[in-house]
């Protein structure tokens, strides 16, 4: 494959020569200002770098999968240009070969394709995305990442998230829980999700969380117990009477956390604040 053009490069050459022949006109502040005009123009400049063609036009003309091939080379070089993945997005044809790229590329590859099939809204890609949440090998980064795309459609992928949760990896629950807790009414789904706050009492604040977005006001019960624990501390009590209000509970109990360190530090800033 013919070597692709530093298109970063050539515009930090290009940004360069510009401050230069334009120096002292600006200041630091309103140079900041002209970066997003400055690359605009950029982009519409032809380059003999780019076989006299402009960033804009560098990658007209390629197909999906020449596409992605240039991005998996970009990615191992550490140099993805911002109109290489506009291309990307752009092209009908780069959705499969950017799921294929997620089958045992590297971890910044990967989250490359992730993102831009994020931005292409990919609903093919949706198996392969549970594949890497489901798979202990990968990094947390990208499972969590393929976690916030399926957290996108839900339904989509529930069937196979209740499926995968009895046997998921104690990393994977508080991911799953996620997923879930966005599906729409289903007692599958409330279950999964009561349980797992019933057996992560450590977690409260986590766990208690999917419990209210879900909204099934049945949880209340759960979370009246939980609260009552004498040794929570502020940030996950305050996390559980969060989650108790928005199902439509209250908590009034006083209850107090002046030895706290979280509860301590809130409190000096607020009196800083009416100071």
């Amino acid at each position: 494959m013919e070597k692709i053009a530093d298109i970063d490069k050539l515009f930090a050459r290009f940004a360069e020569k510009y401050i230069e022949e334009n120096k002292g006109k600006f200041t630091a502040e309103e140079w900041e200002d002209k970066i997003p005009e400055l690359y605009e123009k950029f982009g519409k400049t032809a380059f003999e770098e780019l076989g006299g063609k402009t960033p804009e036009t560098y990658f007209a003309g390629m197909n999906g999968e020449e596409l992605v091939a240039l991005l998996s080379a970009a990615a191992e070089s550490g140099s993805v240009s911002d109109y290489l993945c506009e291309a990307i997005i752009a092209s009908p044809e780069s959705e499969k070969p950017l799921i294929a790229l997620l089958d045992g590329a590297k971890e910044e590859t990967v989250m490359y394709a992730l993102n831009l099939l994020g931005d292409k809204d990919s609903k093919e890609a949706v198996p392969a995305y549970i594949e890497l949440v489901s798979d202990g090998s990968r990094d947390e980064h990208v499972k969590e990442l393929a976690a916030e795309l399926l957290c996108r459609s839900p339904e989509v992928c529930k069937e196979r998230i209740l499926r995968l949760y009895a046997d998921s990896e104690e990393s994977e629950k508080p991911l799953f829980c996620d997923i879930l807790s966005r599906c729409k009414p289903d007692e599958r789904v409330y279950d999964v999700l009561e349980s797992a706050f019933e057996e992560h009492p450590s977690s409260p604040a986590l766990y208690s969380s999917f419990l209210a977005r879900y909204g099934d006001e049945r949880a209340l019960d759960c979370l009246y117990r939980a609260i009552e624990n004498e040794s929570l501390d502020y940030a996950d009590f305050r996390e559980l009477k969060f989650a108790i209000e928005t199902l439509g509970g209250e908590y009034e109990k006083k209850r107090d956390f002046s030895s706290d360190k979280i509860y301590k530090k809130l409190s000096e800033e607020n009196r800083k604040k009416r100071k």
